[in-house]
């Protein structure tokens, strides 16, 4: 979306700038760090457009997928839920036009990146509206719901009911919650040894928080946390 709206479609930054930008990792132009992250539109945020190019990207990789054979005669098909891989495959990756830094982690699965916008209604409108045909083999969408100590049980169960229920409504394939403030993930970094039995899901699968390595445990306290 960076290339398309920047360089192309508006011709503000030229292509050269861009590049030589994500070689030093945006150290000498923040201003154009700035740029991309606050006016171009992310998916997840609503945006027709940034949806358009998430549809094609995942059609494009279908696409790709489906035209090989697997050893057994078959069709490899397109699963976007990336387990830990989205920690993994992103402290090896340099910058990325997004405004994304060299090393940091990617989102996982298909979840909307954590500044995409400050509305859950937003993601869950984005992601229930790519094509299932492009992921045949399903996908992931991670989302941290935190819920107010003064909020009772039943309101709680009755607005994730309403999240869950509008997503599916909308065509949407999977959801998975976490119900975990960050402030907690920092204390149990902190202090592991008070939270054991402290269960958290990263993407398509669930595991204790204080056995994950620094970069997952990072990586799940920066999603993006929506109040019930």
């Amino acid at each position: 979306m960076v290339i398309k709206k920047l360089v192309f479609d508006e011709a503000r930054v030229p292509f050269g700038a861009l590049k030589d930008a994500l070689d030093d990792n945006f150290s000498s132009n923040p201003g154009l760090h700035a740029l991309v992250q606050k006016k171009v539109p992310r998916f997840g945020s609503g945006s027709e457009d940034a949806l358009n190019m998430a549809n094609a990207l995942t059609k494009l990789i279908h696409d790709l997928y489906s035209s090989r054979r697997n050893f057994r005669g078959g069709r490899y098909t397109s699963g976007f839920w990336s387990m830990s891989q989205h920690v993994a495959y992103g402290s090896l990756s340099g910058a990325l036009p997004s405004g994304r830094l060299s090393s940091k982690a990617f989102t996982p699965g298909l979840t909307p990146h954590p500044g995409a916008s400050k509305s859950f209604l937003d993601n869950i409108r984005d992601v229930a509206r790519l094509d299932p045909v492009n992921m045949d083999n399903n996908m992931a969408f991670n989302v941290k719901l935190t819920p107010s100590p003064r909020d009772a049980s039943e309101d709680i169960v009755n607005v994730m009911h309403s999240y869950v229920r509008t997503y599916f409504d909308q065509g949407g394939m999977q959801m998975q919650f976490n119900v975990v403030k960050s402030e907690t993930l920092k204390d149990a970094m902190a202090n592991p040894e008070n939270y054991r039995n402290l269960l958290v899901r990263i993407s398509g699968y669930n595991a204790y928080f204080v056995t994950l390595n620094t970069d997952m445990q990072i990586e799940l306290i920066e999603r993006t946390e929506y109040g019930i």
